[in-house]
């Protein structure tokens, strides 16, 4: 379109100059019609041969985006397949972690005190990428995965990748540092070694590996930020709550530091999930350049 118009303009200019010999151009594509142009000065001549040119023109850009949509449409359903079997493939996988958490209780005293196991972040992590997994391995070859897209892309830029690493990269920071604080040794007798790494390290890798194979459509920025803080904001109450009603912290770090440590230590662990949420959004940006949804074309 942006080439005809131009055409257009600059042969009226030249026309309306009556340009002697043949002008600067800037290419050899116009050459045609204007050595037509300076031989007879014929408008009706000119003006068929601007014509043919726009024609010609107009054929080449049908050919080429019949081409591109072609190899589009081989390309999205290239995309369709890997994710309806990444989703298939975890969906088997977290039916296998359901059965496998039912087989081995893993009952720990921590898990016996007020609120039980969901008084953990980690917990929580992984109740909701089970659920998240399962519901997308189940909607992935229905007819109401369209509907239940958009609910994923929030979920997964929000919820899903930000809380995996946070969990993973706090969990073993403060592993390392010092386990009684998260992890204490007695826990190894109750806790498998499998199930300790799916909790705290393949959630990572399943997430990564959704971003790099899925492609999701971003949340808005006020929209997503919000949503965000919201889900801080409620494990915070939660932590309060059970402190409260039961007099147990979720971690023994928060029995350890004061009242202005625990401020301290809540306000830095939500900055470093609002980092995450945002290097999340630009991995996933960087992986897929698509600006569509491939779920969406038929």
């Amino acid at each position: 379109t942006l080439f005809a118009y131009y055409t257009r303009f600059r042969a009226k200019q030249w026309y309306q100059r009556r340009v002697r010999g043949v002008p600067t151009l800037p290419g050899l594509l116009f050459l045609p019609f204007f050595t037509l142009f300076k031989s007879s000065l014929n408008r009706d001549k000119f003006l068929f041969s601007l014509d043919l040119m726009l024609q010609i023109n107009s054929t080449y850009q049908q050919s080429t985006e019949t081409r591109y949509s072609s190899l589009l449409l081989q390309c999205v359903d290239q995309e369709i397949m890997r994710e309806k079997t990444f989703y298939n493939a975890m969906f088997l996988y977290h039916i296998f972690v359901v059965w496998y958490r039912f087989q081995f209780p893993m009952i720990s005293d921590e898990d016996r005190t007020f609120a039980g196991r969901w008084k953990f972040l980690t917990h929580w992590n992984a109740m909701l990428q089970i659920a998240y997994y399962l519901l997308c391995g189940l909607l992935v070859n229905s007819s109401l995965y369209e509907r239940w897209e958009p609910v994923r892309d929030q979920a997964f830029h929000i919820i899903i990748l930000p809380l995996s690493v946070f969990v993973s990269i706090m969990f073993w920071g403060l592993y390392l540092y010092d386990r009684d604080l998260v992890f204490p040794a007695h826990l190894d007798k109750v806790v498998t070694p499998f199930f300790n790494h799916q909790k705290h390290s393949a959630v990572v890798l399943w997430t990564f590996l959704e971003a790099a194979i899925v492609h999701h459509n971003t949340p808005g920025h006020l929209e997503g930020h919000l949503i965000a803080a919201l889900f801080c904001a409620s494990y915070l109450t939660v932590v309060l709550w059970v402190h409260a009603a039961g007099g147990v912290w979720a971690y023994p770090i928060l029995g350890v530091l004061n009242w202005a440590g625990k401020a301290i230590f809540s306000s830095i662990s939500i900055v470093v999930y609002v980092a995450f949420y945002r290097v999340g959004l630009t991995l996933s940006g960087y992986l897929h350049n698509l600006s569509f949804s491939v779920a969406k074309l038929d």
